[in-house]
């Protein structure tokens, strides 16, 4: 294993998390590079179906409508992601050669596609139009949360003989989407298909209307009301938020009535739908062929103002959609649900340090022994950086919830930072009006390995005292407060006070030699509230130097083998071990040294009580005695990046503090978050684990394989 000592790159793009019910099915799904990209970054997508495609409208208005309703969404502030399944591939985001093969198929070579029938047109390599259903499963699948359609299915009006109820009503209670229409269509039964979302425990809306009266489609009103009115975006976007943190797990409706000037007559739709009704009975039309062939008679009988109504109002619906995504997806943390704005997760740890924008230049030819003034060609990558963001993304993924205190500048570099940041870290990321964000540059060389890094990272004096203490309910809910190096002497302090007053445990990670002895210039009744330090060599030098006032030398030394370099740490470790709890010591490729507090620490007990931010030391504490054992790297196979296996290694050992785990599978957790980093081409991975089952192995094969040496 090999791990830079310098500070770590942040490459990876930000995923909007799959369910983990999911997650084995993306094998099947092909997402278009531009939804791709939105949903890692965080921005707004709106998720379309494509019976409007095959089912919903003739040629040519059928794709020409979908076309006009992509780019509404995108005028709108979101990105459009029309769902469909072409020969068996499920597709999130179609081409415009895609959708013209849909378009051009006969309805009888294109199934009208809902949940019953994902699974055999994948099987068969089919193709299908996604219906309300359909549309909402997959959308769920990829983690967007808003559907944009013309009106949903419901309850047929001979429904009560039949039992003729679209499965709409059935996804939309048990998948949390929501679902932007106009209503019910106009050919169904309304009454008993509201009646039945209710049975359903379905959240139905109207939206804009002052007394919530439910649109029916081609008409404004349907005579009958919903349970509830939404404004505008904001507070449609509100009420997303408390059902996805609710979890119910249904859906939620939202009833856009038809602009006004489309608008049909209510009697002479009416006269034509039941024109519409008896011609398909008398034809023997059933099942899920009946709406298609009563819009598509509908349109005749009207002479073509009931289809101009259809284009008019799902366009509509795109452009409200859009609005709510965007809403939705905006910084903004004025909503919270029983707490306040800025107690993000009351259990959660609190990461407190640099969010940077780093520029990482991998230098292809070989790297000059003195910088000569040559140009030399090197490949340029644009990613979130700083230590403190990249512990606190990792720790997210891993754990679970993550408390994030940091800034960035109101600038270009500051929006595209802002971007890469998990939306569940960004609440209290502050917005600098004063200073640019900070941008560093670093030199890898041919092998990844990290050469010298360039910042500016003035930006981070204004993380400020007042800043902290206006977060001062974090530190008496957090079971650990971490910080990195690039914090002000000033705001240390306050973060130190902070946490002796609520008795939290700080774990300082020093970031770099030149500032790893900042802490430990202020006065030890501070710093003594520093219980977990994790530094490399380097930084562990620096910080026995301040903290003894020894003078320890930190020019490039000839290791002749890892036994040398252990010599030099046992003795550098006695110098300090006393002022800490807990020393997480990283060698790079030669893997990490772990000094404790305690004469062993016991297998199978927990080292840290995440309850009461306590280390639990094995063993009689006031004998003052410590334990140092060595951890050999174990072997990583297919390395594919080098920068971030050390933040990766400290989350993954945090992580491992907060869950409980005992001494051992601390270390396992650290490594095995450093392998998936190495082995990723991103400093800290989109992803760790699939899920639970894969993270449960690959941890027990970790602890199986660990080679553990008390020094």
């Amino acid at each position: 294993m090999v791990w830079g000592v310098a500070s770590p790159v942040l490459r990876a793009s930000l995923k909007r998390t799959v369910p983990s019910q999911f997650r084995a099915f993306k094998s099947l799904i092909d997402i278009h590079p531009a939804v791709q990209q939105s949903l890692q970054q965080g921005e707004p997508v709106v998720a379309l179906e494509s019976t409007i495609i095959t089912h919903g409208m003739p040629y040519p208005q059928n794709i020409d409508t979908s076309v006009a309703v992509e780019q509404i969404v995108s005028q709108n502030g979101a990105l459009a992601a029309t769902i469909a399944i072409i020969n068996g591939r499920i597709k999130v985001g179609l081409t415009r050669e895609e959708m013209r093969q849909l378009a051009s198929n006969s309805h009888s070579e294109v199934v009208k596609c809902s949940r019953r029938d994902l699974p055999y047109l994948i099987a068969k390599k089919g193709n299908g139009g996604t219906t309300v259903a359909a549309t909402m499963i997959i959308a769920h699948m990829m983690g967007i949360e808003i559907f944009a359609t013309g009106g949903i299915g419901g309850v047929h009006r001979d429904g009560h003989v039949t039992f003729d109820i679209s499965a709409d009503l059935i996804e939309l209670g048990r998948t949390p989407v929501t679902v932007v229409s106009s209503g019910i269509k106009s050919i169904l039964d309304i009454p008993r298909t509201l009646e039945y979302l209710e049975t359903q425990g379905v959240c139905v809306a109207t939206y804009g209307v002052e007394d919530c009266s439910f649109p029916d489609f081609y008409t404004r009103d349907s005579g009958f009301k919903a349970p509830y009115n939404l404004r505008d975006p904001k507070e449609a976007a509100n009420l997303i938020k408390s059902m996805r943190e609710l979890k119910v797990g249904s859906g939620v409706l939202i009833g856009v009535p038809i602009p006004e000037q489309y608008a049909a007559n209510k009697n002479i739709i009416e006269a034509a739908i039941q024109k519409a009704i008896g011609e398909a009975d008398s034809q023997g039309i059933s099942g899920k062929q009946v709406t298609p062939y009563l819009l598509e008679a509908i349109a005749k009988i009207t002479k073509g103002s009931s289809l101009y109504a259809n284009i008019a109002l799902i366009k509509n619906n795109a452009k409200t959609a859009a609005k709510i995504a965007q809403e939705l997806y905006k910084k903004d943390s004025s909503f919270t649900i029983g707490r306040e704005p800025d107690n993000c997760a009351t259990i959660a740890p609190l990461v407190i340090g640099a969010s940077i924008l780093d520029l990482s230049l991998t230098v292809v030819d070989d790297m000059p022994k003195v910088l000569d003034g040559a140009t030399y060609r090197a490949k340029p990558t644009m990613s979130a950086g700083g230590v403190g963001r990249n512990i606190a993304e990792c720790i997210f993924k891993l754990y679970g919830a993550t408390n994030f205190i940091s800034i960035v500048g109101n600038d270009q570099l500051g929006r595209s930072l802002l971007k890469m940041i998990p939306p569940q870290l960004r609440p209290l990321v502050r917005v600098d009006e004063q200073n640019g964000t900070s941008l560093g540059t670093l030199i890898f060389d041919k092998n990844g390995d990290s050469k010298i890094m360039l910042a500016n990272m003035e930006i981070h004096q204004n993380i400020t005292p007042d800043m902290i203490k206006g977060q001062e309910k974090l530190f008496r809910s957090t079971p650990i407060v971490v910080i990195d190096s690039n914090l002000s002497m000033e705001t240390m302090e306050c973060v130190l006070e902070l946490a002796q007053k609520h008795q939290r445990p700080v774990f300082f990670e020093p970031t770099d030699m030149r500032i790893a002895h900042k802490p430990f210039t202020l006065a030890r009744s501070l710093t003594k509230q520093i219980k977990f330090i994790s530094p490399n060599i380097y930084e562990l030098r620096t910080i026995v130097e301040t903290i003894t006032g020894t003078c320890v030398s930190n020019e490039d030394r000839k290791i002749d083998s890892i036994d040398s370099l252990l010599k030099e740490v046992k003795i550098l470790l006695s110098l300090v071990e006393g002022y800490f709890d807990c020393i997480v010591l990283t060698l790079g490729q030669h893997g990490v040294v772990l000094n404790l507090e305690g004469e062993t620490a016991a297998s199978g007990k927990p080292l840290f009580d995440p309850n009461n931010g306590s280390y639990l030391p094995a063993g009689d504490s006031t004998k003052n005695v410590h334990s140092a054992r060595y951890y050999a790297a174990p072997t990583v196979e297919k390395i594919k990046n080098v920068s971030g296996a050390g933040d990766s290694f400290t989350s993954g050992y945090i992580t491992a503090l907060l869950r409980g785990y005992d001494v051992e599978r601390c270390i396992a957790l650290g490594f095995l978050a450093a392998e998936r980093a190495l082995q990723s081409r991103s400093a800290v991975p989109g992803q760790f684990f699939n899920d639970n089952v894969e993270e449960t192995k690959s941890l027990q094969g970790v602890m199986k394989d660990i080679k553990r040496y008390f020094l």
